[in-house]
């Protein structure tokens, strides 16, 4: 077995152990960190001055980032979600309202189409994912790539948004892994 194989394969295995922890977190933390989370969020400086926002629209067991989008549209923040398009490929789209999210692909929230797709180089700043990460700035996503690939095409400011629990020693890692600016979480905004 060659080095990649190993990478993808400690990457599955961690993959499985930390989507296991996460679902095993109690709703009443999950609740409790995302409200904590979207309150160091508004005092950022990074998301204050934001105009438009890149983020993620947490599942059941990842951060409530609903609270997020509700507050940045509220704001008047221009807000773009994902939308897969294809295997490994998404695209951001903007949105008005929660009512523009429907089940995708995966049974994640997403936009229904494609009409309102943001260039990247128009975001200010993203909020991504993640299963596990590093507090160096790695990240472990689902696997799919899809991260790793949209992040090199815009220069917005990254921030990682997940529950501390989540954080590991190390993560294995591999040359197209993306890194992230800062890592938000129930405890607070740390750069990286």
């Amino acid at each position: 077995m060659n080095e990649d194989q190993n990478i993808k394969l400690e990457k599955k295995e961690l993959r499985k152990k930390s989507i296991l922890k996460m679902s095993g977190l109690s709703r009443k933390y999950r609740k409790d960190a995302s409200e904590k989370i979207l309150g160091e969020l508004v005092k950022h400086k990074d998301y204050l001055l934001a105009g438009t926002i890149f983020i993620y629209v947490g599942t059941d067991h990842e951060v409530d980032t609903t609270l997020i989008i509700k507050d940045a549209l509220a704001k008047g923040k221009k807000v773009v979600v994902p939308k897969t398009i294809s295997l490994g490929h998404m695209e951001a789209c903007e949105i008005d309202t929660m009512k523009d999210l429907y089940p995708g692909r995966h049974g994640i929230l997403e936009p229904k189409d494609t009409s309102y797709t943001i260039d990247p180089g128009a975001i200010d700043v993203a909020f991504i994912p993640c299963v596990a990460y590093t507090d160096e700035g790695f990240r472990l996503g689902y696997g799919g790539g899809f991260y790793d690939r949209y992040l090199p095409r815009g220069t917005f400011k990254r921030i990682l948004v997940a529950f501390s629990e989540m954080e590991v020693e190390k993560l294995p890692r591999d040359t197209f892994d993306e890194k992230v600016d800062g890592i938000l979480t129930e405890k607070g905004y740390q750069s990286v």
